[in-house]
């Protein structure tokens, strides 16, 4: 790692808008980062991701880019190594926490960040295969697929009746338990 004493940077990122990334700012925080960029997005690569193309913008000399684990940063060998370049030729540090906190600008670093990204990025692979083939699976048997009807076409025609009558849709959906997007759901379906 260089000498130059610079800003430690945080990076925390989660897959979609029902996960949070509080725990991760928390750990970043705690480790020291005075800046730490967020994000819920996909990490299916690295271009796609504002706050990580943001923080690369950001990065100086001396910095060092810190990130709970691997699979947060990059999702590919090809991408994890970018990144890692793109870092290091500004001479800023990259430490991956679940990995040892090892800066990957040192020789040892570097072999165990790449041979990582590329575990990562097989394992990666081998899951979606085995959810496709959980899928082809299903359907072979004949199983539905996707998620299941809140409501019976019999609910959805009395929703219909009740909205036809005057009755509001916040009142039939806290009668039928259901949120109102599935009311309007319901009132779209000729069923």
């Amino acid at each position: 790692m260089n000498k130059t004493k610079g800003v430690l940077i945080g990076y925390a990122r989660v897959s979609s808008q029902d996960q949070d990334y509080a725990g991760q700012v928390a750990a970043l925080e705690e480790i020291g980062c005075t800046e730490v960029f967020a994000e819920r997005v996909s990490g299916k690569d690295k271009d796609g991701r504002p706050k990580l193309q943001e923080l690369l913008r950001f990065a100086r000399k001396g910095d060092t880019v810190h990130v709970t684990k691997l699979d947060r940063l990059a999702r590919n060998a090809k991408d994890a190594i970018e990144i890692a370049d793109q870092l290091q030729a500004k001479g800023a540090g990259l430490v991956i926490h679940d990995i040892g906190g090892v800066d990957i600008n040192s020789d040892v670093g570097r072999l165990v960040y790449t041979v990582l990204a590329a575990v990562a990025e097989m394992e990666r692979k081998r899951i979606r295969q085995r959810q496709r083939e959980g899928i082809d699976r299903a359907i072979a048997e004949g199983r539905l697929l996707g998620r299941r009807e809140v409501l019976t076409p019999q609910q959805k025609a009395e929703i219909r009746d009740l909205v036809a009558a005057g009755e509001t849709k916040k009142a039939i959906a806290q009668r039928y338990g259901v949120s109102r997007t599935t009311v309007y759901t319901a009132l779209g379906d000729p069923q």
